[in-house]
């Protein structure tokens, strides 16, 4: 005669071995997720200086993550310290679009506070 009670136990024991593999997997996956690495933070008085100080910004806004800015004196930026911030940098006529990563928008308002206390 066959032992029912023998019949289920392999099968169980293998099932619940497989689902306490995959509950393992998940939550090995879901603490590398939180373990991210922070970006570094961005000089805004860098910026700053490397575009020519606050007096040589005319205007600032924003696209996405794209600061446009418009530059009174293009003799003025400092494009070591721009590559050195690592700061993409694309320039048409007196506009310089500024691709920031993080907190773009801090930037924005950074950058119009200070174009605004020399103004």
């Amino acid at each position: 005669m066959i032992d029912i009670a023998n019949t289920w136990f392999y099968p169980t024991l293998i099932g619940l071995l497989i689902l306490f593999v995959i509950l393992t997997i998940i939550i090995l996956m879901r603490s590398r997720k939180k373990q991210k690495v922070e970006e570094p933070t961005l000089d805004l008085e860098l910026l700053v200086n490397s575009l020519g100080g606050s007096s040589n910004i005319e205007r600032v806004s924003m696209e996405h993550q794209r600061l446009k800015v418009i530059i009174n004196d293009l003799k003025r930026i400092d494009q070591l310290l721009l590559k050195q911030l690592e700061i993409p940098a694309f320039l048409k006529g007196r506009e310089l679009t500024l691709l920031i990563k993080q907190h773009t928008k801090e930037v924005l308002s950074y950058l119009n506070e200070r174009r605004k206390e020399v103004n």
